[in-house]
């Protein structure tokens, strides 16, 4: 596993192929070949010197890869020296689990919990809704295995699952303590929120974005998806329908965040908060779970975020 690799580690091992490109190397007309590869446990880059064009126009993103390599320091970073490296094989012994990361939870035992949610919903309509989408059982499947994410937050196989309920939950709770709060309303929106990424990734071995997902996105298509469900139930309330709508389009809080719109209610506010305590919560544990050793009190920089993560002092 990547996570386990030192500095003069020799080895022969499977991993994820995740980028590829062609490089030039500084001050010289010699080309090589940059990677970036990945398991369960992490993503690491590593050079290929020998035949980089065949190796090149031979690999593509998402194929498992057999590596002969060395493990170096370069630029301070773990980095792979790769000395052989081809497409893994039918007969090849390595076990997809350590390759594609997994939500640590039972996904049965989590879609047991989706399941007691949408029965405590008392709103007849919504209640419909929600089990015309998740006793579809394309939708149920998918549901099961998406990620919530590519790269931030809950990027393994069960993610979105995982997010979706601790979103709900979260919203839930901190509805309570407000008088006006319509639970119903909030516990089918923390259940469909996301529900559009389940068209919006492929994620067999990599996750990467469908061309709907990039051109497209998760919270449209999503709304779709709930407006097309919405259609086969009689009578259901034009009102509802529109707030329901309302608080998916909004869930991600800024207009600059790619929401069409911005939260215009309390439920709405509440779902946006619920959803980014979530996200970053998850992301900020993949991030100490990866960097965190003896001795460390600091991550590295998180770009994205801009900003070091503090791991605290020994306990």
């Amino acid at each position: 596993m990547i996570k386990d690799l030192k500095p003069g580690d020799k080895f022969v091992s499977f991993f994820i192929l995740r980028k590829k490109e062609i490089r030039t190397k500084f001050n010289s007309d010699e080309i090589y070949l940059s990677l970036e590869l990945g398991d369960a446990s992490q993503r690491i880059r590593g050079t290929v010197w020998e035949e980089p064009q065949e190796a090149y126009e031979a690999i593509e993103p998402g194929d498992i890869m057999k590596v002969k390599a060395t493990a170096i320091h370069f630029k301070e970073k773990l980095h792979l020296n790769i000395e052989k490296i081809r497409k893994a094989e039918d007969s090849d012994d390595f076990d997809i689990k350590e390759l594609v990361p997994v939500v640590e939870k039972d996904r049965d035992a989590l879609l047991c919990h989706l399941d007691e949610l949408i029965e405590s919903v008392g709103s007849s309509h919504l209640k419909e809704l929600l089990n015309l989408v998740f006793t579809d059982s394309e939708i149920r499947g998918q549901f099961k295995d998406a990620p919530g994410g590519k790269l931030w937050h809950h990027n393994y196989l069960g993610g979105l699952l995982e997010h979706t309920l601790s979103v709900t939950d979260i919203a839930d709770r901190v509805g309570q303590m407000y008088p006006d709060f319509k639970r119903d309303l909030i516990i089918a929106a923390g259940l469909l929120h996301d529900i559009g990424k389940i068209s919006s990734y492929t994620y067999k071995t990599l996750i990467d974005f469908t061309d709907a997902g990039r051109l497209v996105g998760h919270i449209v298509i999503g709304a779709q998806m709930v407006k097309d469900k919405i259609r086969e139930i009689k009578d259901f309330p034009k009102d509802l329908e529109m707030e329901l709508t309302h608080l998916i389009l909004s869930h991600q809080g800024k207009l600059e965040h790619a929401s069409p719109v911005v939260p215009m209610t309390l439920e709405g506010l509440i779902l946006y908060y619920a959803d980014e305590i979530d996200s970053n919560a998850n992301a900020y544990q993949r991030i100490t779970k990866r960097e965190k050793e003896p001795g460390r009190k600091w991550s590295s920089y998180v770009s994205l975020i801009n900003r070091y993560l503090y791991f605290g002092g020994e306990e």
